[in-house]
């Protein structure tokens, strides 16, 4: 039960990141839901979990893109690590911690991505319009991660009262 909503969600997210924010995008910046999903689930997730599911997302992310492969894959496994790794000895509830590792998420998701563009691609990007597209896709994620993640707790509790077993307390 909990992989096919797993994969629900999963679906949900990718399908509304790919039509519905293209019409909320500021100089083609958009939120990425993959990311705050990532950093969800390595902050809910029991052990290690959020390191395959950010490296699960990161390669289907990097599938649908057409992009330069491996560096979703990368960055979102990265970010799964390092929340697996932290949720026990940093409390991430409230707005303020959500939003915060929201923004440094996004900052080092955006930094990987420049650096793949750069090194590997050869591409020339004049900095300063990379730093500023970098910092409205972090405030951008905080935003939508806020709300994303009062959805998806909304979720997890419905999942709860509705099959209260121990299996369920992993997610």
């Amino acid at each position: 039960m909990i992989p096919l909503i797993f994969a629900l969600v999963l679906v949900l997210l990718f399908a509304v990141q790919t039509t519905f924010l293209e019409l909320f995008s500021v100089g083609g910046v958009t939120p990425d839901l993959a990311l705050i999903f990532v950093v969800y689930c390595g902050i809910h997730f029991l052990r290690n979990g959020g390191i395959g599911v950010g490296v699960l997302v990161g390669f289907i992310q990097d599938c649908l893109s057409g992009a330069l492969f491996g560096v979703n894959t990368l960055s979102k496994g990265l970010t799964g690590l390092f929340f697996s790794a932290l949720k026990d000895k940093i409390i991430v509830k409230g707005i303020l911690p959500i939003s915060f590792f929201l923004v440094a998420t996004s900052l080092f998701d955006g930094v990987i991505y420049f650096s793949a563009l750069t090194s590997l691609m050869g591409a020339q990007i004049k900095g300063d319009f990379m730093l500023s597209r970098i910092l409205v896709f972090a405030v951008f994620n905080a935003v939508a991660g806020l709300f994303l993640f009062y959805v998806l707790d909304a979720g997890r509790q419905q999942l709860h009262r509705k099959f209260p077993n121990q299996v369920l307390r992993s997610i």
